[in-house]
């Protein structure tokens, strides 16, 4: 098989020899036809819980809407225009609209960033907002039961209607994306975020599970305390499209939109491959390490224990191109799953969480990144990489290793959750 798959901002060649015993998984596809804006109206026009965004919101509400930094491309440049344009003729003038990015413990962006994500049009005419975890002015808003005091950003929840927008996307420990993490991490406060990720370790903290996830009915606590008046969220496909959408009431079109996102990312396979060649997705998916362990980590879900990942992750950015996070410290200090989760139990900071997710998956199997990562320093704190030149070497020296061997390949790993059927 010969292929192109995605690699930052190119294409690589990629072969899998002929005979091998391969199967492949590719995401579900944009309907055929159906222009993203439509799919957006038809959610804004059909709500789920709520009434229509006109009945909810009304002339002199102040509105703040929560939406994703660049790290998640979810076409906001396609509904947040739509979502404005709604509040316009609701009697919402721009004047009383605010766009907070809800970029949680992510650096601050660019302003050519913000107007590419809202349009340059909407950026000059609305209040726009980044949220800093650290500084930003705060307020205790509930206490969860589990516990955790959340902060949330004091001008969102000034605001007399908030909304919430995003993408539901596969999420490697929150089960999905979208909807309540527009509160925690998006505008909470970093000893809040922690508080809740620190919950990492919890078995049932998986993507693509939502039942008795910590993580997430802890986001849901703390999103209820927050009260928003009005969601909307969108499913893209591996092009960026927008594929499905909901609006509504924040639980229970979030839960509508969830359901939808699992026939949609969730794909069950016949029995778990020996090795498997993935990618996660090109950029931003694969900026740094931070954000590519979500690829291998859904490749993780289908391989043998024992077998192999080959992950194609660019990583232009480092281990992290968030400023304050200690990540590649914590591999060089922690080279397994137990001495991080040790460490963890005694304190919390997004560079063990981040750890905690590599030591996983090599917990359960070999991970061979295909990087710009320095190949050097990554062995230093046990991380196997190669080259983009040495991809298609590395594949015929992992399968040689092997007697007939059953290989899966996912050109899209972050968009594909593969299932076992056990």
């Amino acid at each position: 098989m010969k292929d192109k798959v995605k690699y930052g901002h190119e294409l690589l060649d990629i072969e899998i020899p002929e005979g091998t015993d391969l199967s492949i998984l590719l995401p579900k596809q944009h309907p055929t036809g159906v222009r993203s804006e439509e799919i957006v109206e038809d959610a804004l026009a059909h709500p789920i819980g709520a009434r229509l965004l006109a009945e909810e919101i009304h002339a002199g509400d102040t509105v703040c809407i929560l939406t994703n930094d660049i790290t998640r491309l979810t076409r906001s440049h396609i509904y947040i225009p739509i979502l404005v344009r709604e509040l316009n003729k609701a009697g919402v003038p721009d004047g009383d609209i605010t766009i907070l990015f809800a970029n949680g413990m992510h650096s601050a962006m660019t302003e050519e960033q913000m107007c590419s994500l809202i349009t340059e049009d909407i950026y000059r005419r609305v209040t726009v907002v980044q949220h800093d975890c650290e500084e930003s002015p705060c307020q205790l808003v509930g206490t969860t039961s589990y516990g955790h005091e959340v902060w949330a950003n004091k001008i969102a929840m000034a605001a007399d209607k908030l909304i919430l927008t995003g993408g539901i996307l596969v999420h490697h420990m929150a089960g999905f994306g979208g909807g309540r993490k527009d509160i925690i991490p998006g505008c909470a406060r970093k000893d809040t975020i922690l508080s809740n990720h620190k919950m990492v370790i919890d078995p049932n903290a998986q993507a693509g599970v939502l039942e008795n996830n910590p993580v997430h009915l802890d986001f849901m606590e703390a999103c209820a305390f927050t009260h928003p008046a009005y969601l909307l969220n969108v499913i893209c496909d591996d092009h960026g499209m927008i594929s499905r959408a909901v609006a509504g009431h924040w639980r229970e079109a979030y839960l509508h939109g969830a359901e939808l996102a699992k026939d949609f990312y969730l794909y069950p396979i016949p029995e778990r491959p020996d090795i498997v060649i993935a990618s996660c997705g090109g950029f931003p998916k694969d900026i740094d390490l931070r954000q590519s362990k979500k690829g291998f980590y859904n490749a993780s879900r289908a391989v043998k224990k024992g077998g192999v990942i080959i992950c194609l992750a660019e990583c232009p950015e480092g281990c992290s191109k968030e400023m304050d996070d200690p990540f590649e410290e914590w591999l060089g200090r922690y080279p397994d799953k137990d001495s991080v989760v040790a460490e963890l139990k005694r304190k919390v900071n997004m560079g063990g969480l981040n750890c905690y997710k590599v030591r996983e998956c090599q917990a359960h199997c070999r991970l061979i990144l295909i990087t710009a990562l320095d190949q050097k320093r990554m062995a230093e704190v046990n991380v196997e990489c190669y080259p983009k030149e040495q991809l298609n070497e590395v594949i015929r020296t992992v399968l040689a290793e092997y007697d007939h061997p059953k290989v899966l390949y996912m050109p899209q790993a972050t968009l594909t959750l593969p299932l076992v059927k056990e």
